[in-house]
């Protein structure tokens, strides 16, 4: 009878002591790094100036530990409180309090692209700088990286499965992605990019037209997405209500390949022919993806040859483009994928075998 009356309180024991562990653990704020891309991910909005990092959930100049700009993104552990929520930074490597009311939920905002360089790696930095002292991380031919922001002309802010971190790469060096546009509509006047969700003349950041197009990054709110205007190079909020289309009706998969007879094909950041507006020159060959064809002269592409989106007058484009199918032939082994045009080990970057096809 002693016996059994020992076990059974060991057996208690034990119990309680596995439930208070598991009750304790989930009680506190978590500061670890799971090696994935958190679904809580946020984006941090502020319309100057910064959002500060903080010890407590409280507003006092003397709890700030690192500071936190429009674009970069967080990872929220901890909700309860209903102004300060408790996030973990990539950027600053720390957790820490941010008010809540300017951050917006950017889960949906990620795309997946590819690491492409004719050799060596793509550095995964922790500053916007080509500097040796700030790598973090190698990525190879064939890695994928999740962009989290892509606001910056050269340094994209990214998450890297492979390394299980966050940081930037150079965006030349990246292929593919996805992007889904939706166009303007109002009856008159304009559609106001604001930098707050609310009908507000002295928050108006910038002015969207019938035909006009944007990035939607957040559609969690039932009234103001946030999102990007590519003809404005800026991220606000906008009224969804004056939105139409989306994937489903916006995005053309066509290809189509530049031809002019003498100099280049400005790809611009605005429908109109005007010098300040030109990020990048297409040549005769060069080729571009069709994303919204619907105005008259200027076409919204994807440049595979810069990695960036814009707009092009689609008088000097091609028609479609024809991709043959091609069939691969090999005697033994395999016909090597290379990311230049050399024979060379250090350049393979996949294996084809007899029977396997590739577009050409």
């Amino acid at each position: 009878m002693k016996t059994e009356t020992t076990v059974l309180l060991k057996s208690r024991f034990f119990k309680y002591l596995i439930v208070f562990v598991i009750v304790f653990f989930f009680s506190l704020p978590f500061t670890g790094r799971m090696c994935r891309a958190s679904v809580n991910t946020y984006r941090v909005s502020v319309s100057t100036g910064y959002l500060a990092l903080r010890t407590a959930p409280s507003y006092d100049s003397s709890n700030e530990i690192g500071q936190l700009y429009s674009g970069e993104t967080v990872e929220a552990t901890d909700y309860r409180n209903s102004s300060y929520w408790y996030v973990y930074s990539p950027k600053l490597g720390c957790s820490g309090y941010v008010n809540c009311d300017y951050l917006v939920y950017a889960a949906s905002s990620s795309s997946t692209w590819t690491v492409a360089v004719s050799k060596g790696y793509l550095a995964l930095r922790n500053a916007k700088a080509f500097d040796a002292s700030n790598e973090i991380g190698q990525l190879y031919n064939g890695d994928t990286v999740d962009v989290t922001d892509a606001s910056d002309d050269t340094y994209w802010y990214v998450y890297s499965p492979k390394l299980c971190q966050y940081g930037y790469v150079n965006r030349n060096y990246l292929y593919g992605g996805s992007v889904e546009v939706w166009k303007v509509s109002v009856s008159k006047g304009y559609l106001a990019l604001r930098n707050a969700k609310a009908y507000d003349e002295s928050n108006e950041i910038g002015e969207l037209y019938t035909g006009d197009i944007v990035q939607p990054i957040d559609t969690s709110d039932s009234c103001y997405w946030y999102v990007y205007s590519p003809k404005l190079q800026q991220y606000g909020y906008v009224n969804k209500d004056y939105l139409y289309g989306g994937r489903s009706t916006s995005v053309v998969s066509s290809m189509r390949t530049v031809h002019v007879a003498k100099g280049y094909l400005a790809l611009r950041c605005a429908k109109a022919y005007d010098a300040s507006n030109e990020i990048g020159e297409l040549y005769s060959g060069d080729t571009v993806q069709l994303i919204d064809t619907s105005d008259a002269t200027y076409w919204y592409v994807y440049s595979p040859k810069y990695a960036a989106y814009g707009f092009v007058n689609r008088n000097y484009l091609e028609n479609e483009t024809s991709y043959p199918i091609r069939t691969v032939s090999v005697a033994k082994g395999y016909l090597a994928l290379r990311c230049a045009m050399a024979y060379d080990e250090d350049n393979e970057i996949g294996q084809l075998y007899s029977g396997d096809t590739v577009e050409v």
